[in-house]
């Protein structure tokens, strides 16, 4: 019975819209040997494709993921509502509430509804609202952090509106404190909001080639133990009183990541006062599935976290939505994404950037592009700007974009391949405009870069993405540390440097604010 619910609907949704993608799908997934109605492409691969989806725990997950990406296009939300698609997917939450990976679709679907805020109404009526309340404390950060967005754009009383690309990471709920400085994480090529800021694992990470890493569904994604940070328990022969605050006091503890060389410009700190250290029980510590969320919104109170996303692949051969402009160049994905953040306020307050790889260059070219424009509600985007975290940002290009001949004509580099080459004149045009701004506009520049390889895809060859040429930006403190690209952003734990300096930094300048308020 849902199954043909759900295949009605979808139809009736393709019948409204014609979008090719859900034509494509139900032509794939509902067409049977005794049944060719709705066949919208004939080939011999579609009856073979079909006998191996039968049941209703195969085909109602995909259905879900086509919803996903229709409804993920903003001009097709309120078809959905209209052709009463709200309580179907109430009836499959019943059914399957226990289902993880149905709930982070039915979550993810209900964030995109709430692009469209004159939904509100129907939303609370169907009963999702309540859900959606339930869902923003829910353990796996697929299924809060989408429900928080929704939860934040079906918000009449806010003028901020959270598109496809941003999400909002804290605070989650009405708060009546203010934040005083937005801060604002870019991820790179191939990451994503749920993948590029988590905490890091002891085990290998590993870059795929041809296949870009899915930001919004990640099946893989577990809540792990946390292993036993060795680097603040102490423990002096058998004496085990050297745990006790007294005796911490009289130690310093030296974060985890310690960077191997620095400029002169680096102010640390490397180390803490082991009284500032909060020692537990290692086995009670939880592994953080995104630490802007879960650390910074408790460490530094005062802020508002965004988290941007968007796709990326590495080649042109990665499937593009006909609907929709997918491969963008640099100019093109930082006017797409200032107009999304303007419409969430940003700008007008304090703003800090952390970014990883291509995302620092976003930000650049963004700040050179706000700071150039006569319209004073974008300028303030770049004269708002207060610091800007680098994780390992190819500032004069990367090795990847170097392809041989052969490589080339196999992979097909996609758009923001081509543009990360080294010694790009246009990445050098861009550093060149941002030094200027620097020298203009009074802000703190951190930069971390890696100085390990990175193991690409699973022909397991190595790659140093960004090196330390490269990656300095030749201005602010620079800190190398032996990570790798995928790793350089990801702390091991929440002693770790890459963590505690960016803290440090937020801290300076929350204070900063708060004192000229």
């Amino acid at each position: 019975m849902i199954v043909n619910a759900m295949r009605d609907f979808l139809i009736s949704l393709y019948e409204r819209s014609q979008h090719p993608c859900m034509g494509y799908f139900l032509s794939k997934v509902f067409v049977y040997e005794h049944d060719n109605s709705h066949i919208v492409d004939h080939d011999s691969s579609t009856l073979e494709l079909s006998k191996f989806i039968l049941s209703e725990s195969d085909i109602l997950p995909k259905c879900l993921e086509s919803l996903l990406h229709h409804s993920s296009l903003e001009k097709y939300t309120k078809d959905v509502v209209d052709l009463n698609g709200l309580p179907l997917l109430m009836e499959i939450q019943h059914r399957y509430k226990d289902d993880i990976n149905i709930t982070v679709k039915l979550s993810q679907v209900l964030s995109f509804l709430s692009f469209n805020r004159n939904l509100l109404q129907p939303m609370h009526k169907s009963g999702w609202v309540g859900v959606l309340s339930e869902w923003i404390n829910h353990e796996d950060i697929r299924v809060s952090i989408p429900a928080s967005r929704a939860l934040a754009n079906l918000d009449l009383d806010s003028n901020s509106v959270y598109s496809r690309q941003l999400y909002l990471l804290h605070p989650i709920t009405r708060t009546t404190e203010e934040q005083e400085v937005d801060v604002v994480f870019v991820h790179g090529l191939l990451g994503g909001v749920f993948y590029t800021w988590r905490q890091r694992n002891k085990g290998p990470n590993i870059m795929k080639l041809l296949e870009a890493i899915v930001p919004d569904v990640d099946p893989e994604l577990e809540v792990q133990e946390l292993e036993e940070k060795k680097s603040v328990s102490f423990f002096f022969g058998n004496d085990k009183k050297a745990k006790e605050p007294t005796i911490q006091r009289d130690f310093e503890i030296v974060w985890d990541d310690i960077p191997t060389n620095t400029s002169i410009n680096a102010e640390g700190p490397y180390t803490s006062p082991g009284a500032n250290c909060r020692i537990k029980n290692e086995t009670n510590c939880f592994y953080s599935q995104c630490w802007p969320r879960d650390w910074l919104a408790e460490d530094c109170p005062k802020i508002r976290i965004l988290g941007i996303n968007y796709n990326t692949s590495l080649s042109m051969w990665a499937p593009i939505c006909p609907a929709e402009k997918s491969k963008l160049t640099l100019d093109e994905r930082g006017d797409e994404l200032l107009e999304k953040l303007l419409q969430a306020g940003v700008g007008s307050k304090p703003i800090v950037w952390v970014t990883h790889s291509m995302g620092g260059l976003i930000v650049k070219n963004m700040l050179c592009k706000a700071y150039e424009n006569d319209n004073s509600v974008i300028k303030n985007v770049c004269l708002n700007t207060k610091g800007i975290v680098f994780y390992s940002t190819p500032h004069n290009g990367s090795r990847i974009a170097n392809l041989s001949h052969a490589t080339t004509l196999l992979l097909w580099p996609s758009v923001e391949v081509q543009e990360l080459r080294q010694n790009s004149p246009q990445l050098k045009k861009i550093h060149a405009k941002f030094l200027e701004i620097v020298n203009k506009v009074p802000m703190k520049i951190i930069t971390f870069v890696e100085t390990k390889s990175t193991v690409v895809t699973a022909m397991k060859f190595n790659f140093l993405l960004v090196e330390p040429d490269s990656g300095n930006p030749g201005v602010g403190e620079y800190y190398e540390v032996p990570q790798d690209h995928l790793g350089i952003c990801k702390p091991l734990t929440k002693y770790s440097f890459l963590y505690q300096k960016v803290l440090w930094m937020l801290k300076r300048i929350v204070d900063d604010v708060c004192s000229n308020n």
